[in-house]
């Protein structure tokens, strides 16, 4: 583009370039043709300004007039434009020419072409501007225009005509240097309101498929006018995809998120302008998008991977993006293994966590992300599938009974039941003899664990509640310290009685006489004027229930007899020697009945 011999002529093609290409046309705006002499256009603008100064509206003049009123500054830029020749070529090159005259000598075919192509052109630009709705049927002034604007510039006698206009003005400003230049560039500027129409409004579909119409313009320069206008939106996914890429090995689960969320949405809004001289950029998006996507459902590196249905969707999406056969293969061979791609790290993982200690998330690892993999490798209806998963059942079983091992130290029915299932699980994968014998081992070894689980609860939750209940009675509180045991110890220690194994019987025993003696301490700590003797006797009477050696037994009666001769002297020593001798004379059960109904001594 040469535009140092016409730089003005230039600046006023790009001010024009747009939807506002003729509404901002000089010739238009005044009503004056584009043929005016320099007297004629003095004339206008003197009664231009006297109506502007006197505040008198000025009703739109000439063919097609601009609606709305102008103020004296808008005028003056639009004679502006006319005073100066290399602007005013360039609005006369967009407006109507009318009837050839004696010194243009031109084909009376060409200004008709011209200034029908004009006509069309403007109209259809008004049509979007003032937002009515398009003819459902075609788009019949955009064809016109296109048909028009062919026809004109395809007459040998087009640029004649403007050599001509240049040689009237008889202006040093402009030269007939100045005709390459708008010949090089009347093009873009005709087709620029089409990309914008198409890249701006709501329904691209509807301007696009005008496209056709207009590719006699040549060199692809609709293409780049729409290249330009969404170029910003390509270098939004371009950064999104950055983001993406730098994310999916730390987290593959975000960087698809990214790429679902700021990049296929874009795409999406490019899809319209595919072949429109975007075609080779939106491709390349896309290629990126589809190996972005493929590296979030591989991902075994650093982060968790992705569940397989979660990856195979992703894969889904990235084969309807990709251009090239070579990815095209490679993110199909990947959606065709998918399921091992994500069995894999996913049994890499509960490895890890076994070595980390962390049997229960080891056995959530296992139940949710491998054992569904591969129950749905070994459905499969293809039959080399099936084949493959039956490599993996073994392995599978061998982690199961692991995980089954990990647990073995929680005697909770939760980790009970889930060591069971596993072990279950592996018999059934299983296909070595060796994994077979060890798991049949292990099964065995968790169902007398099983049988056990109920009564190790028991032992675990007694000693747990005779540890409280030593703390508060030396904390000095024996009244709280026997509910402890009533209500946490004793129930269990019940349960512990139907318990036979060799294992538990000896520290259940030893726990009974524990709980039977400190049950007999906090009845003999009880405070004897505050506490009746019958709540004393009912602890020993329970702590004598519960123990178990005769040793024990012997020591609790000997301190419930002494304890009731404790209250008993103690609150004879309050009352009369009369009353003394004839209460000593009674049994120790009366005695003690009697005694308890005294509130206060004499």
């Amino acid at each position: 583009m040469q535009s140092g011999t016409a730089p003005v002529a230039i600046e006023r093609l790009h001010e024009l370039t747009g939807l506002e290409l003729y509404r901002r046309n000089a010739f238009r705006l005044t009503g004056l043709p584009t043929t005016a002499t320099r007297q004629a256009i003095r004339r206008c603008r003197q009664r231009i300004n006297t109506a502007v100064r006197a505040g008198v509206d000025i009703p739109a003049a000439g063919e097609l007039p601009v609606p709305g009123r102008r103020s004296a500054e808008r005028y003056g830029a639009v004679f502006d434009v006319i005073d100066h020749p290399q602007r005013r070529i360039v609005d006369e090159l967009f407006w109507i020419w009318d009837a050839p005259d004696g010194g243009c000598g031109c084909d009376p075919a060409l200004h008709e072409a011209h200034d029908s192509a004009v006509r069309a052109h403007a109209w259809a630009l008004d049509e979007e501007l003032d937002g009515r709705a398009a003819p459902p049927t075609g788009e019949p002034s955009w064809g016109a225009a296109a048909a028009g604007w062919r026809r004109a510039l395809a007459h040998p006698g087009f640029w004649g005509h403007v050599k001509h206009r240049i040689t009237a003005l008889d202006d040093v400003r402009v030269g007939l240097a100045a005709v390459p230049v708008l010949e090089g560039e009347v093009r873009r500027t005709l087709v620029a309101p089409m990309a914008e129409l198409a890249t701006g409004g709501s329904a691209p579909q509807r301007v696009t498929a005008l496209f056709g119409a207009w590719s006699w313009a040549g060199g692809n320069l609709l293409g780049q006018a729409v290249e330009g206008r969404v170029e910003p939106v390509m270098e939004s996914v371009r950064t999104a995809l950055d983001r993406a890429r730098a994310l999916h090995t730390e987290d593959p689960a975000a960087a698809a998120a990214i790429v679902e969320k700021d990049v296929l949405p874009r795409l999406d809004s490019l899809r319209d302008f595919d072949g429109e001289g975007v075609r080779r950029s939106v491709a390349k998006l896309r290629e990126r998008t589809a190996l972005t996507l493929n590296n979030c459902a591989i991902s075994t590196d650093g982060g968790t991977p992705l569940p397989a249905a979660e990856a195979a969707r992703l894969l889904d999406l990235a084969l309807g993006l990709t251009e090239t056969e070579e990815t095209r293969a490679l993110v199909a061979d990947n959606r065709e293994h998918v399921e091992y791609l994500a069995l894999l790290p996913a049994i890499d993982r509960v490895y890890s966590l076994l070595e980390e200690a962390e049997s229960w998330k080891a056995a959530e690892a296992l139940r949710k992300e491998v054992l569904p993999l591969l129950m749905e490798l070994r459905m499969s209806d293809d039959k080399e599938t099936r084949d493959n998963a039956a490599k993996f059942t073994d392995v599978v079983a061998i982690l199961l009974d692991h995980c089954a091992l990990a647990l073995a130290g929680d005697s909770s029915s939760a980790a009970v039941r889930t060591r069971a299932e596993f072990l279950d699980e592996a018999w059934e994968l299983a296909e070595t003899r060796g994994t077979l014998k060890l798991v049949r081992k292990h099964r065995r070894q968790a169902a007398k664990q099983a049988r056990i689980a109920p009564y190790s609860d028991a032992f675990r939750l007694a000693v747990s509640g005779v540890e409280r209940a030593q703390r508060l009675l030396r904390d000095n509180k024996p009244a709280r310290a026997a509910a402890e045991i009533e209500s946490h110890v004793v129930p269990h220690i019940d349960k512990l009685a139907g318990y036979r194994a060799r294992k538990l019987r000896r520290p259940s025993a030893r726990l009974v006489d524990q709980t039977a003696i400190l049950l007999n301490n906090c009845a003999l700590a009880l405070d004897p004027v505050r506490t009746s003797p019958e709540e004393s006797r009912r602890l020993l009477s329970v702590a004598h229930r519960v123990a178990r050696k005769r040793k024990t037994r012997a020591l609790i009666m000997r301190n419930r007899a002494a304890s009731l001769h404790r209250y008993t002297d103690h609150r004879l020593s309050s009352l009369p020697p009369s009353i003394q001798q004839i209460i000593r004379r009674m049994p120790p059960e009366k005695q003690a009945e009697y005694l308890s109904r005294l509130r206060k001594p004499w």
